[in-house]
């Protein structure tokens, strides 16, 4: 059971609830982003690396979050399905940000007029995180097994910068946690050029956004191979039917 090291009260929790159970292991992580995408999280673990283009089963591991182990134990000893799930709420455009267990089809609407509503002009609704999360064209959506959170930004958050020309400084390789060229895949998504992108790796992006984070020319970078990976998907799912 994977911590990151700036939750100490959790670790000691978990530690004490998990310390006369044999084979379980609670490890206290570097805080860090990414640090929970799964390859990052086994390397960190326990030392294996998944191979590019390969499954964390092809070394030997399985990841499961916190809250589907949590629902596996509670269906197999009950028989209750997944039901409700821990949502965070927050972010400027919401007036009381706050975590909430919500039932599964709740809409966004509801869960955020459970936190007091919007606060003043709001700008974008985030299923998700900041770096990962997708932009929604509604709030009469429900909330899914996989929401794990709503971050509501106001108009000021959400202007997103003009963008500008790559000035090659490298800066997306260097924060890229599975040692990619960014800026390379997106110039040839761009330009329609998904062979090549996939040939530089393109399928092994975790989308993770440090890459547009970093990113001085403020490019959409993660924006433009999503394009490419679904445009690969899509060409070797095309090859397989025939």
């Amino acid at each position: 059971i994977g911590i990151e090291n700036n939750k100490p009260d959790a670790l000691e929790a978990v530690y004490n609830a998990a310390k006369d159970e044999k084979g379980i292991e609670v490890v206290a992580l570097k805080t860090k982003y990414p640090q929970g995408a799964e390859k990052q999280l086994i390397y960190a673990c326990t030392g294996r690396e998944v191979p590019s283009g390969g499954l964390p089963a092809d070394v030997g591991v399985v990841v499961n979050n916190v809250g589907t182990a949590a629902a596996i134990a509670e269906a197999i000893k009950t028989g209750m399905p997944l039901i409700q799930r821990i949502v965070t709420v927050t972010g400027k455009g919401v007036k009381n940000p706050q975590n909430l267990l919500v039932k599964i089809g709740t809409s966004f609407r509801d869960v955020i007029e459970q936190c007091g509503g919007f606060n003043g002009k709001v700008g974008k609704v985030i299923a998700g995180g900041p770096m990962m999360g997708i932009a929604q064209f509604s709030i009469d959506i429900p909330v899914i097994k996989g929401t794990s959170g709503i971050l509501v930004l106001t108009e000021e958050e959400a202007k997103l910068p003009e963008p500008s020309n790559c000035i090659r400084c490298g800066k997306c390789v260097n924060v890229c946690p599975i040692n990619l060229m960014p800026f390379m895949i997106s110039n040839y998504s761009l330009l329609d050029r998904f062979d090549k992108a996939e040939e530089v790796n393109a399928l092994d992006c975790i989308e993770c956004g440090s890459c547009s984070f970093i990113c001085p020319a403020k490019r959409p970078l993660v924006d433009s191979i999503r394009v490419a990976k679904r445009e690969i998907m899509a060409k070797r799912k095309k090859a397989q039917s025939k």
